[in-house]
């Protein structure tokens, strides 16, 4: 063979050999190209199986650990009852072994009576809103089992919001109004082991008669004339009751509030002022009378102070005193400054403008929950002589100027939450 036909032969060999090698890495790439394709859907099944595996897994762990949960939560919930359970009955227990120390109890109340109360009484009727307001502030709310009308109606904040809430509950019944026609049989149908009332209030003596024949301890407080008879009414009513700690710290709060008045308005002049309770006829607070006690408190001189109790006055004898500030109530909105003016100038012509109060306009009607602590000589006292203070010797108070109708919303107490009573 010549050297050109092997040189020939060769390149067609060599030629052959590469597309053969050609073809067998397309071959081999496209094999590659299955067998990836092959292992990757086995991945994706594998990893499509483990999700499944896993969520199936999750969704049996979780539904174990939530079964789990609610049943611990039960567990605890159970345990937690038991437990406050039987603390809420260890509390009364000792509550009630702590109100039976002191019983029985004897008070001489307000008639120089020995009243007897064999143990801790649970079926306490009041006959009056301030018998009520004290026995509420002592702690007696879950004790009463009746109350007069004007205590469902009359009581400030926050013990208005307490008794109502009773009356209508169904806790508490209406026993009638002690001004006017108490029912005897409605106080015996609720087999009272304990009866309130103030002295000389309504019927309240002629009651304190009646059930007495029944065996029923009736408590009749002082018909007080100044603070010290609230704070033994306070106490008194504490003792019989079985709150004698609640009655003490009630009094110790009252006289620190006296005390901090009287600092506040030393070396002030004194006002002279008429508390009218009525217009036509036209009652006013007279001397020795609660209110005369709370004008004294509040740095006043009572101008009808030599008449006792509360008179009946003439237009005359409101000009003659002359007072400089005049403080009317307005009895649930039945009088204001107008009616007053109306009967003065019906009564004495144009002279009523010579009354100092009038001329200075200083004539200030009480509204609201204001009239029952200028009008109730109970726990909130103290602050009925706060309220006089303010109207009398505002500037002691940083006030510039009064409203000319006094009540929770126009003017505040110091120590007042306006919104529920004393803070």
């Amino acid at each position: 063979m010549s050297l050109g036909g092997a040189k020939g032969s060769a390149s067609t060999v060599l030629l052959a050999a590469t597309l053969i090698i050609m073809v067998v890495l397309v071959g081999l790439t496209a094999y590659s190209m299955y067998q990836v394709q092959v292992i990757n859907r086995k991945l994706s099944d594998i990893s499509s199986s483990v999700s499944n595996i896993n969520s199936t897994v999750m969704s049996e762990v979780s539904s174990r650990l939530a079964n789990e949960s609610e049943y611990l939560g039960e567990l605890l919930s159970q345990l937690n009852t038991s437990v406050s359970s039987q603390v809420a009955k260890i509390r009364g227990e000792v509550s009630g072994l702590e109100a039976s120390i002191g019983f029985p109890v004897a008070i001489v109340d307000a008639l120089n009576q020995t009243v007897y109360v064999p143990s801790m009484p649970h079926r306490v009727v009041t006959l009056d809103p301030a018998s009520t307001e004290i026995a509420l502030a002592v702690g007696a709310a879950g004790q009463l089992v009746g109350v007069d009308n004007d205590s469902l109606v009359y009581l400030p904040p926050p013990f208005n919001y307490t008794i109502n809430k009773l009356y209508q509950n169904g806790s508490v019944a209406s026993i009638g109004s002690t001004w006017s026609s108490p029912s005897v049989e409605a106080i015996l149908a609720l087999r009272p082991d304990l009866v309130i009332g103030t002295a000389g209030w309504g019927y309240n003596n002629y009651i304190a008669s009646v059930l007495s024949q029944y065996g029923i301890p009736v408590l009749l407080l002082p018909s007080s004339s100044s603070l010290s008879d609230v704070y033994k009414s306070i106490i008194m009513v504490g003792e019989a009751t079985g709150h004698v700690k609640d009655a003490v710290s009630i009094v110790e709060n009252d006289s620190a509030i006296v005390d901090s008045l009287e600092s506040r308005l030393h070396g002030l002049p004194e006002v002279r002022v008429a508390i009218i309770l009525w217009v036509n006829p036209t009652y006013v607070a007279g001397g020795g009378t609660f209110q005369d006690n709370l004008i004294t408190l509040g740095g006043g001189v009572n101008a009808f102070a030599n008449s006792s109790g509360w008179p009946v006055v003439t237009a005359e004898e409101l000009l003659e005193v002359n007072p400089q500030v005049i403080i009317l109530m307005s009895n649930g909105g039945l009088f204001n400054e107008s009616y007053l003016i109306q009967w003065l100038n019906s009564s004495i012509g144009p002279a009523y403008k010579n009354i100092s109060a009038i001329a200075s306009g200083r004539v200030y009607l009480v509204e609201g929950w204001y009239e029952s602590v200028l009008s109730e000589p109970s726990v909130l006292a103290p602050y009925g002589a706060l309220l006089i203070a303010e109207i009398l010797h505002p500037q002691a108070f940083n006030i510039s100027s009064l409203p000319s109708v006094i009540s929770p919303s126009t003017l505040g107490v110091p120590g007042v939450n306006l919104e529920g009573g004393p803070a």
